[in-house]
């Protein structure tokens, strides 16, 4: 959060943070899981939050992890009537998109790195974000790579925290493909998803917004 907090006052941006976040979450580990009536309770908690911390939708409503985005942009058929009213009035944004479309084009980039691997995770795959993500990269890099294997790690939110196999076996080629040369850095966009990826190669995934971070600091 801190280096999205950080590129967004180097654009000259102002983002709020509201101080009751805590308890509010996407649903995607319990839809994930089949516990349906879970994954409604939380996502009719969180719309109905976004919309109070929004002011009726006015704000847009930025989230810094690609599967939470995408759980949260495909939650309206388990809204309530009143809160999909309330969705339908959002304008819910992944981070990678705004940080493309409304921080790159005034940040300043001081500096690029070598190159950087990066790992499209499933969500931003179905969200159409990639590309811009690969953008954001070249911005900040001389060259970025993403593997022609690049697919779903099977971190599954936390079935790789259990059967640590089903990520091993899921990410064999692409991580002997991020491998075949050192990088100066390894991003994606999803903590849990970096976590495998990092496990899977033994660099330090992290996210794409350390290196944007990084390449505007004063």
């Amino acid at each position: 959060m801190q280096a999205l907090l950080n590129v967004a006052d180097r654009a000259g941006v102002k983002l709020r943070v509201p101080g009751d976040t805590r308890g509010n979450c996407c649903g995607v580990p319990f839809s994930s899981k089949g516990f349906e009536a879970a994954h409604a309770a939380a996502v009719n908690h969180t719309v109905a939050n976004m919309f109070r911390w929004s002011n009726g939708g006015e704000l847009p409503v930025v989230i810094d992890t690609s599967p939470c985005t995408y759980g949260l942009k495909t939650a309206r058929p388990d809204l309530t009537p009143e809160n999909q009213a309330k969705f339908d009035k959002l304008r819910i944004l992944d981070s990678v998109e705004f940080a493309h479309d409304a921080l790159l084009p005034t940040l300043p980039i001081r500096r690029k790195v070598d190159s950087v691997a990066l790992h499209p995770v499933c969500s931003a795959v179905k969200m159409a974000i990639v590309p811009k993500l690969v953008k954001i990269s070249n911005a900040c890099s001389e060259n970025v790579m993403v593997p022609r294997d690049a697919g779903c790690c099977a971190f599954a939110g936390d079935r790789g925290f259990l059967f640590e196999g089903l990520t091993a076996s899921a990410t064999e080629k692409e991580a002997a493909q991020a491998t075949e040369a050192e990088h100066s850095g390894y991003y994606s966009s999803s903590r849990t998803c970096e976590i495998g990826m990092t496990r899977a190669t033994s660099k330090v995934y992290q996210s794409y917004l350390h290196l944007l971070d990084f390449a505007s600091r004063p």
